[in-house]
Formats: C-alpha cells, structure tokens, sequence
C-alpha cells in the first residue's frame, strides 16, 4: 500500500516540479504560496526557508496517508482533508514539489512510510488578517501560536473514521478509492481489519486524553497532558496512566527560543544548546503520534538496573534538527508600521516605563550560568495553577521500573511511582543515548546522516573545541583513544539533558517562565493559557479583565494588541475565563502595571509594539 502511494507521490512531485501541475485531488482552495493577499512578515527567512518549516518531516505518524485522503466528513459528503483543514484554523500552503498533494502548513507525509503527520510548523505558524480599501489582506507571522482547534480536528477524524469502520456503504466507498485498480473482496477485508486496528488504538487514545466538560478550544492544547498520555500510557501500555488532558496551554512563540536559557511554560527544560532543543523536541514529535515502543530487554537485579531497549520509534533526528536550525534563524516580526502605523511619542513615553515596571522579569539579561544566553526567569505571579500541577504528576512506571533514572541521578533507579516527567525524559534520553553511543564508536555514515551528530557536532564546535567527532574516524587513532574521547562526549550529552522537563525547585508556587519580549505583539492571546485577549486587557487589574470573549479570528486588534473578541468562524470559539482556577482557565495574577495611568498604560503597550 505505502510502496504504490509513494510510488504516485514520486511522480507528483516531479510533474510539480517539472511542470507546475497540479496534484489529483487537491481542492481549488487558496493556497498561501500565490494568494495576491497574502504577505509575509520580514523574519529573516528565504522562500526555502520557509518551505523547509513546513514541509519537513519529523517522524510523526499519524495515519496512513492513503486512509487520510480517501476519509470522508460525516457533516457533508465531501473529503475529510478537501479544504486543507481550513475549518480547523489550519493554514493553507501552496501545491509545491515539497508538498505535491497539497496538505496545510505543518502536516507531512513521512517518507517511504506513507504516513502522515505533523509537524512543529502546524501550531507555530498564524496568519493575521485586515481590512483596507474594502478588501482583506494576510500577513503570516512564522513561528507565532496557531489559532488553530486541534481538539476539534482530533474529534472528528476520530468520528469520520469509527463511522467509515462501522457504516458499509461508507467503507466500501472508502476502500474502493484506498485499493484503487488493486481492489478485491479479500484485500477489502484485509484493508478492513488493519483499519479497524488503526482506529482501535486512536479511538483509546482520544477516549482517554480529551476533555469533554471544558474543551480546549481555538489556539489552545494540553501539550504536556498528551505527551505524558501517549509515553506513559500508551507506549509503556500502562493503560492506568491515563489521565485527561485538561490542562491546556497557548502555543508559544519560537523565535529567539534557542536564546533562552529555560524553556517549556513551566521552564522544565534546560536550554541552550543543539542537543537540549533535540532532546526537548523528541519529546514533541513522541506526543503527535511518533511510534515508540520501548521493550525491556533483562529485568533489574541486585546489582544491575533493568536493560531497556528503545531502538524501535520513528523519530526523525536529522529533520528534527533541520528544524531547530531553522529556528535559530528567525527572527521576531516587525510590527507593521505601514500597516497600522506607531505613534513615536508615546514609544518613547513608554520604553522608562517598560524598563521600570517590566523589565525584571522581561527584559534583556545575561543567563548566570550560560552567558551567551538570555536569562529566563520562571516564578510564581498568580496565574492558573493547572498546567505546572499536572506537569509534576506521577505514574506507574511500569516495564521502566529498575531502570536507570534519567540525569542527573546517574546510578539511582526508578521506582514504581515515578513523575511522569521522569518517565518522559527516560524515554527522550534512552532515545537519543542509544542513537548516538549504541555501538560506542559511531560509523562514517552515521556521524554523516544522524541528526544527533549533527546537533552534538555543533555543540561541541562551541564548547569543547577539543573534541572532534570527525577525528574518532581518523584510522591511526587507537580503539582505546576512540573509546574514551566517546565516553567524555557522552558524558556531556548527559550533562546537558539532565532536569528534562522538570520544572525548576522551589519557585515559590506554580511558576511559569518569563520570557525577552521580542514580537510580543504578534502572540495573543496571552498569559500561559490564553485566558487574556490582549495586552491592554493584561495590563488590567484581574478582577476588571473579560471573563468571556470569543477566541480564533484572524482579524487584528491593533490598538489593543490582539485578536477581534467579539467574532470566531468556530463553532465553540468562546472563551469563558475561571477566576477560580478551577478547570485550568483562570485569568488572575500577572497584576504588574495596574497601578499606573490609563496614558502610562497605552505608552506600555506601543512600546511592546517596538520591540
């Protein structure tokens, strides 16, 4: 089955390329590469550049692709994907040879897979929208959060596909144009129960993992909850482990996050280096449906920990390094000034009031330990308490029980409940561990294709000149010499992927990371869980912000730094806030700037706009 799509999809792409045609089945919907309303903000990147982003695979397998694009809509008679996914807030890309069957921005087919996927560029990527002369104008923002509604598109390819297992005519009408001239009644059964399998397994993991009393909604997802489902829960198969992912968070922006010296809302992540942002991203790519299925090879011992093999997941390292490197070229996007204008007085009104009120928590500072990065403080300001409660959750640990714990706790064993971050982070490092140091002594061509060694490569240029991958090749040096020079890198390796996805100890409370406001304009809606609609609103006493606005249009605020509220193209595009903290949607905390002037306020606010 993969072998024929790919084989068709070849052929797309060199009729793209070659022609400019225009893939079978790709609906006449806009495409953002050629809309003549469409702009790009200046952000430092190329036309390459850009399709890069949203065109590389990063080892998500999703579904078949073939199943993708023969899945129906259960509202209307038309294909699932016909639109790009647009009802979803998903944004459209262009027909391309990098993208022959014309899928939205961030969604990919894995190579010789056939799957299809995601990748970081679905929820990084936003688009804003204005009015001017009477008509609509775009401008993309790459590397800004997504409106998207990824709990809706989840939801209903859940539904489109248990309806298509359990209606006949709708399956036949399925497997007919997944079998194409290859179908018969015994390849149709055999398509059958390999469906059924397939949605088997995505129907337990949705069942379990979504909320149904308060939905994430537009621009919004409990990322951590849903990466701690599928490692934990699914791929451990500890089915207790589950718990539902009610607890969700605003996509954050990227750019200038290889700057920061912590990342993650939570600041779990140490931050800095290549190897770091790979280790933080396995830990995505594992949670938007990349395989893993680590087994225990000897149970523990007395003497000796439990031997876990994780060899057999779908990450893609080299183009999750790609990625990264990427990202470390973006820059911030410039507010619009030809577009919206900037009013220079009350900039300069508001950079003093900044520095005072902001810039302790905001503005530019040297990290104490990485000098080359930005210091990225994480405390406790009042804000929901949800995401950084369920981030320090534990679990059964349960095949991974007697292994090693992950660094810094070389030598310590996981025990039977363990924090699910431990848990995570076991997995992201066996993972990268094994990729790169398992036989020791890596061969030519696999310091030449792996991502890990692309990513420890650059590391090691910058902080320890001294050790050369390249040299381990060097056939005069010794066994031994090879040996040791990989133990010493390994050994930084683990240095530097100790504390993942911990939050940082004693921050006073549930804490959140505060990071350099570059582009700060262009990530609404704020706080970490987008309780806030924009910054004049965020600069608002608490109990005076809006406990209900609608959440997902494109069209931009620029007086008040943010979305329209009173518009959504969503059907459940409301958003009610929770002053109680009690289901993860609170509005509070983050009370810096209330005591000043309604003037003072709106010089904050275009000062943002500058920076």
């Amino acid at each position: 089955m993969s072998s024929i799509h790919n084989l068709r999809r070849f052929a797309l792409a060199l009729a793209v390329s070659i022609f400019g045609l225009v893939a079978p089945g790709a609906t006449a919907q806009p495409t953002g590469g050629d809309s003549p309303d469409l702009a790009y903000a200046e952000q430092g990147w190329s036309e390459a550049d850009r399709n890069t982003f949203y065109t590389t695979s990063q080892g998500s397998h999703m579904m078949p692709y073939v199943w993708f694009e023969a899945l129906r809509r259960t509202d209307i008679d038309q294909p699932f994907a016909g639109d790009q996914l647009q009802r979803y807030g998903y944004l459209p890309n262009s027909v391309s040879a990098s993208n022959p069957e014309g899928l939205p921005v961030g969604f990919v087919i894995d190579g010789m897979s056939g799957q299809v996927g995601m990748t970081c560029a679905a929820c990084h990527t936003a688009q804003l929208e204005y009015k001017k002369e009477g008509a609509t104008h775009a401008l993309r923002l790459d590397g800004a959060p997504a409106n998207s509604d990824f709990q809706q598109f989840l939801t209903d390819l859940l539904a489109a596909s248990r309806a298509t297992l359990t209606q006949p005519a709708r399956f036949d009408t399925f497997v007919r144009a997944v079998l194409g001239a290859g179908y018969t009644a015994v390849k149709a059964a055999q398509e059958q129960a390999r469906f059924g399998k397939w949605v088997d397994q995505f129907g337990d993991f949705m069942d379990n993992s979504l909320p149904t009393s308060s939905p994430w909604g537009p621009g919004r997802l409990d990322a951590f909850g849903m990466i701690f489902n599928r490692v934990a829960a699914r791929d451990l198969g500890v089915v207790g482990n589950f718990k539902i992912a009610d607890a969700p968070v605003s996509y954050p922006f990227v750019w200038n996050s290889s700057r920061q010296d912590r990342t993650q809302w939570n600041g779990g992540v140490p931050n800095g280096l290549f190897i770091q942002a790979l280790g933080r991203n396995t830990g995505e790519v594992l949670g938007v449906f990349a395989d893993f299925a680590p087994h225990r090879l000897a149970p523990p011992t007395p003497l000796t920990p439990a031997m876990i093999d994780y060899r057999d997941n779908t990450a893609k390292f080299a183009g999750l390094q790609t990625l990264e490197e990427k990202i470390v070229t973006l820059r911030p996007p410039p507010w619009p000034r030809e577009i919206f204008g900037l009013n220079d007085s009350l900039v300069e009104a508001g950079k003093p009031l900044f520095d005072q009120h902001c810039g302790e928590c905001h503005g530019v500072q040297v990290s104490p330990d990485l000098p080359w990065l930005w210091r990225t403080p994480v405390k406790a300001v009042g804000t929901d308490p949800k995401m950084f409660a369920h981030s320090v959750l534990k679990s059964d640990a349960g095949m991974l029980t007697g292994a090693l714990m992950p660094p810094p706790a070389i030598g310590a064993r996981i025990p039977g409940q363990v924090k699910t971050a431990d848990i995570l982070a076991n997995g992201v490092v066996g993972i990268l561990i094994t990729e790169a140091f398992v036989p020791p002594v890596p061969s030519p061509a696999k310091l030449a294709q792996s991502g890990v060694f692309r990513a420890i490569r650059k590391d090691l240029t910058e902080h320890l000149p001294d050790e050369n991958l390249d040299s381990l090749l060097d056939p005069k040096l010794s066994a031994k010499t090879k040996l040791d020079a990989m133990i010493k890198i390994k050994a930084f390796v683990e240095a530097r992927l100790s504390n993942m996805f911990n939050p940082p100890l004693d921050p006073g409370g549930p804490a959140y990371e505060s990071r350099v406001l570059s582009g700060i304009w262009a990530t609404a809606p704020f706080l970490h869980n987008g309780s806030v609609p924009n910054l004049w609103e965020l600069l608002k006493p608490a109990k005076e912000r809006k406990v209900m606005f609608m959440v997902g249009s494109r069209l931009f605020d620029p007086k008040n730094v943010g979305y329209a509220t009173d518009e959504t193209p969503f059907k459940d595009g409301a958003f009610v806030a929770d002053p109680a903290n009690a289901n993860g949607n609170g509005n509070g905390g983050h009370e810096y700037g209330t005591t000043l002037t309604e003037e003072q306020r709106w010089a904050i606010i275009e000062y943002l706009k500058t920076l």
